[in-house]
């Protein structure tokens, strides 16, 4: 599967997440542009990046559970229903969490690498 089948599997609440990481990288972008280029050092939208991680990874588990609590009206709906058609809805609710576990993952260490290297160049030691 590759990463645009996935995004599509795990449904419209990947746009958001994939909206969340995208913000996390315009915003690590632009600080890093602010200290190399401009050789400014200031802590502003700094937190952005971490609240836009978590962000992703909590909208990626409410995502997850709303998918599992439709399939579940579903099939207490349906007389019966195969078991294949069961895992196969449960292995991909996990795809929004993943992708926002992963928006995560990427956001806490971009966060933190450029929090102390901000908070080094404001303290002067170089």
């Amino acid at each position: 599967m590759n990463f645009l089948e996935f995004h599509k599997a795990g449904g419209p609440n990947m746009g958001v997440i994939s909206l969340m990481g995208l913000l996390v990288l315009v915003i690590a972008g632009i600080k890093i542009y602010q200290m190399v280029v401009l050789k400014q050092y200031n802590l502003k939208l700094i937190r952005l990046i971490r609240m836009g991680g978590l962000f992703a990874a909590a909208f990626g588990v409410l995502s997850q559970i709303i998918g599992i609590v439709q399939a579940l009206e579903a099939i207490r709906a349906a007389a019966d229903i195969s078991p294949e058609i069961v895992m196969g809805g449960a292995i991909v609710s996990f795809y929004s969490t993943i992708w926002g576990l992963i928006v995560l993952l990427v956001s806490l260490p971009i966060y933190y690498v450029l929090k102390e290297f901000i908070k080094l160049k404001m303290t002067g030691n170089n």
